[in-house]
């Protein structure tokens, strides 16, 4: 059976657009392929970064029409550690009014 964290192809995600960039992250979402996940999540938040948003504004985004509860803690448990914040920082700030 082949390892699925690591497929037989690469992708360089600094080259994608923008746009091809999170189209790849939503279909690669619940897959096997944990690392390149991970590497399209930090390209995306350090692009975002670049672009003057703060954790808090990045924070409301991704949280924004997420169900409070379990999915929430999901949601911070794919992202807090790439944001360098706990998933415990990443609900408050979700939480925030």
């Amino acid at each position: 059976m082949p390892n699925m964290s690591k497929p037989a192809w690469n992708l360089d995600v600094k080259s994608l657009s923008h746009q091809r960039l999170v189209e790849i992250l939503r279909e690669l979402q619940d897959t096997p392929y944990v690392e390149i996940v991970r590497d399209l999540r930090k390209e995306l938040i350090e692009r975002l970064k670049s672009r003057g948003m703060t954790i808090p504004e990045i924070v409301k985004r991704l949280s924004y029409a997420v169900p409070r509860g379990r999915k929430l803690n999901e949601v911070a448990g794919d992202w807090a550690e790439i944001l360098e914040i706990t998933p415990a920082e990443f609900k408050r700030i979700a939480d925030a009014k």
